[in-house]
């Protein structure tokens, strides 16, 4: 016991062991004996007893206190100590060390997903360049249950050896009933989004989506088919179009439903009709009319 608490006890007259009650009692005398005093002079004068007695109690408390952390750290035995100091650091530095874990975990997240995009993009650069990019447009699903096109695409370049790397997308565009105007809306107005944002070099659709884009319009003119003889131009398979711009007839669609392409590519449909065109006019034009003089070959008729 320090001298300071010695002393208030000896300023209320009580003994260093004497018990929480006895305290309590001798304190409720003390507020008496101050309420009967008439004067202030008088009311003013035991302050350094009150002031002692609070010195005692608040001294008590902490006593308690300290006695109820011993025992609750009494489980961690020889390492009590550590426990104290650990739960005291928590208590002052918690928001300080959660900052801190939060800030590690993110710039570990943040420079994983760098390394991640690092090493990607390092693998996409070994590949070869994209000779083209196919755009499925239609009621077609992928047969890989985690809905990938990398077998897709596999099976496209298994077909036309000449290309050494394609990017395949798949944008469902089912029928709600029949005919051409019965999709669900939802699903029109994504597919619209997909064909201007991904614009692709190859466009192969169903024929009720074909009637719902509308034919020719946005097609690119695949006449140099049928120019080099690898399809009759009477051939029942060639979707013929009038070119609102130029008022001639073009041609911008072929059937590849019954092609070997076709069955060999692994796709879930139930279409009657699969009709393949190119978008627009660029640089691959060339490069996309051998593609798909290889895939549509000859008519029955022709062979």
């Amino acid at each position: 016991m320090n001298e300071k608490l010695k002393k208030a006890y000896e300023r209320v007259g009580l003994s260093e062991n004497v018990s929480r009650e006895e305290i309590n009692k001798r304190f409720d005398l003390l507020l008496k004996r101050r309420r009967s005093k008439a004067s202030d002079d008088e009311r003013s004068a035991p302050e350094e007893d009150f002031q002692a007695f609070k010195f005692i109690l608040d001294s008590l408390d902490e006593q308690e206190i300290q006695e109820a952390e011993q025992q609750r750290l009494a489980k961690y035995g020889k390492l009590s100590g550590f426990a104290s100091k650990w739960e005291r650091f928590m208590r002052l530095y918690k928001t300080h060390v959660i900052v801190s874990i939060i800030i590690v975990i993110v710039l570990a997240v943040g420079g994983n997903a760098l390394y991640n995009n690092w090493q990607h993009k390092k693998y996409l650069a070994s590949l070869p360049p994209v000779d083209a990019e196919i755009m499925f447009l239609g009621n077609f699903g992928v047969q890989d249950p985690d809905g990938k096109t990398d077998d897709l695409e596999k099976a496209v370049i298994a077909q036309y050896p000449d290309w050494k790397r394609v990017e395949a997308s798949i944008v469902y565009l089912p029928q709600t009933g029949p005919g051409s105007d019965t999709f669900d809306m939802n699903y029109m107005q994504k597919a619209v989004v997909e064909l201007a944002a991904n614009q692709p070099d190859v466009l192969i659709l169903d024929e009720a989506t074909l009637e719902w884009i509308g034919g020719q319009d946005g097609f690119g003119n695949l006449e140099a088919v049928v120019a080099d003889g690898a399809i009759a131009k009477d051939d029942s398979r060639l979707k013929w179009g009038k070119n609102e711009e130029t008022g001639k007839e073009e041609l911008y669609g072929v059937d590849i439903t019954d092609s070997p392409f076709v069955s060999a590519l692994p796709l879930n449909h139930n279409s009657k009709n699969i009709i393949i065109g190119v978008l627009g006019e660029d640089e691959n034009k060339d490069k996309l009319i051998s593609f798909i003089e290889k895939i549509a070959g000859k008519s029955p008729a022709q062979k």
